[in-house]
């Protein structure tokens, strides 16, 4: 009984690691691009210029837009595959 008690443990233990690893590196994800808006079409896409690169996405409706996006406000974006996640005006 007591092996089937330890056994069960390091099994949810393995699990915890493996199934929390992609959760804590979500949180600590850092922006693909930080910088000044050159381009927007809202739920088009998005241009900025970071750093002297210009970056470009394309914004869906799952993009999360945080505050009022304009050319020329600084942003940051968060993005996967070129498509923007997260959009946010820095204040």
């Amino acid at each position: 009984m007591r092996q089937v008690l330890e056994v069960s443990l390091v099994v949810a233990f393995a699990f915890l690691l493996v199934a929390g690893a992609p959760l804590v590196a979500k949180d600590t994800e850092e922006p693909a691009a930080k910088g000044k808006v050159t381009a927007y079409e809202a739920g088009k896409s998005i241009s900025v210029d970071s750093g002297g690169t210009q970056k470009q996405f394309k914004i869906t409706a799952d993009t999360k837009v945080e505050g009022d996006v304009a050319a020329g406000t600084e942003v940051e974006v968060w993005a996967k595959d070129d498509v923007a996640t997260k959009i946010a005006v820095k204040k």
